[in-house]
C-alpha cells in the first residue's frame, strides 16, 4: 500500500509540474499514468497474497521427553501444524501413535522426530518403549 501511495504522490507532483510546460502532452497519454498505477496495485495485492498464504501455513510446535514424560503431555494444534519432539533424557524413547499413524522410531539423546498433521482429530501416543509414557495431540480444523 505504501509503495501505491508513494507512486500517486509522484505522479501528482509530475502532472503538477508538467501542466505548465506541456498541458497537451499530458492529456493526451493518461493510458500510461494508469497502466503504471495498474501495474503497482497488481503487485501489491500479489504481496497480500504472498503474506495470507503465509500466515495459513503450519506452526511448528516443540514436545519435550524429559524425565520419562512427553512435555506438554497433551497439546491442541491447528491442520497444518508440525509437532517436533526431541529427547532430552540419556535413555532412548519413541513417540508411537496408537493407532499407526506415526511412529519416531527409537530416540536417543538430543534427536528429534517431526510429523505434520493434515487431519483433525485426537491422537494419542506412547513411547513403546515405556508404555506409561502417555500423549495426545489434539488437532481442530
Amino acid at each position: 500500500m505504501n509503495k501505491l501511495i508513494v507512486l500517486l504522490v509522484l505522479l501528482a507532483a509530475i502532472l503538477v509540474a508538467g501542466c505548465a510546460d506541456n498541458t497537451e502532452q499530458i492529456i493526451d497519454e493518461p493510458e500510461i499514468v494508469e497502466d503504471e498505477v495498474s501495474d503497482l496495485v497488481e503487485a501489491e495485492d500479489n504481496e497480500t497474497m504472498d503474506m495470507d498464504t503465509e500466515e495459513h501455513m503450519g506452526a511448528t510446535v516443540e514436545v519435550i521427553i524429559e524425565n520419562f514424560e512427553f512435555a506438554p503431555e497433551e497439546i491442541r494444534i491447528s491442520v497444518g501444524d508440525t509437532i517436533t519432539w526431541t529427547n532430552l533424557d540419556t535413555a532412548p524413547h519413541t513417540a508411537t501413535d496408537n493407532n499407526d499413524m506415526f511412529d519416531s522410531g527409537t530416540l536417543a539423546e538430543g534427536e528429534s522426530f517431526s510429523m505434520t498433521f493434515e487431519e483433525a482429530g485426537t491422537y494419542d501416543y506412547i513411547c513403546t518403549i515405556h508404555p506409561y509414557m502417555k500423549g495426545t495431540v489434539i488437532v481442530e480444523a
